[in-house]
């Protein structure tokens, strides 16, 4: 039987929307009353999936599919509120949102610290990658200095050189990329193959087809919060294009 590393049944994620207050005097009103929820609505709906230990799969679709909510899910920030997911990894690391689980009044060397801690990695690994963290990331000259003054790009890079110096068994990656330089994209993307190479499970969000066609061999597509096609990378990718190409 196949080893599975992501297992998605009738999976369904959703959030609430409230009014809000819109004059002090009812602001204070409400500090002693329910919140009025106007609505609910569902991000994902439906969603059956199977992802193999070694996979290399690529989501895509439009602003608002779900592909975030998904890579999410998969993270365990979110919790399905109906189906389920079960992840099978030892090692899992997620690069989702820039900054996430770090510090700003921090420096980079305590922020690498913490968010080792807290990916629940052996503090004593730590010590024989730390050197290799702050090199890959370039930020040598930095590496004491709070991480607010820091640029979007060098947070990116000491989030991936930590993720990638981990040895993770499943990599999730969204847009996180996009923020570096040239130079740091393809030393990124070279590492990521290597990582392939070892028989990672890699997940990846892309709106640059020519990276998502580099290093996925399997592509979903979300619309709507819903699976609209499943399959070879090039293959979906061509649907994806021609269905874009009819708006």
């Amino acid at each position: 039987m196949a080893e599975y590393k992501i297992e998605c049944n009738n999976v369904g994620k959703k959030f609430r929307w409230y009014e809000r207050s819109i004059s002090v005097k009812e602001s204070f009103a409400r500090l002693f009353k329910k919140p009025v929820e106007k609505w609910e609505w569902y991000v994902l709906k439906d969603i059956d999936l199977k992802i193999k230990a070694g996979e290399r799969v690529g989501l895509i679709g439009r602003n608002g599919s779900g592909k975030t909510t998904l890579l999410k899910l998969f993270s365990n920030i979110y919790t399905p509120n109906s189906g389920s997911v079960k992840i099978n990894s030892k090692r899992r690391l997620a690069l989702i949102e820039l900054g996430v689980g770090f510090y700003p009044d921090l420096t980079g060397r305590e922020n690498i610290k913490l968010n080792w801690v807290f990916n629940g990695l052996p503090k004593k690994e730590l010590k024989e990658k730390f050197d290799n963290i702050v090199e890959f990331a370039d930020v040598e000259k930095f590496i004491d200095t709070p991480l607010k003054y820091y640029s979007s790009g060098m947070t990116a890079r000491l989030g991936f050189s930590i993720a990638v110096n981990a040895d993770p068994d499943l990599l999730i990656i969204d847009e996180i990329l996009a923020v570096g330089d040239a130079e740091f994209q393809k030393k990124c993307y070279d590492e990521i193959d290597k990582l392939c190479k070892k028989g990672i499970t890699l997940i990846f969000v892309s709106h640059n087809e020519a990276d998502v066609l580099r290093v996925c061999d399997r592509v979903i597509w979300l619309e709507e919060g819903t699976i609209k096609a499943d399959g070879a990378a090039e293959e979906i990718l061509e649907m994806y294009n021609e269905d874009l190409d009819d708006d």
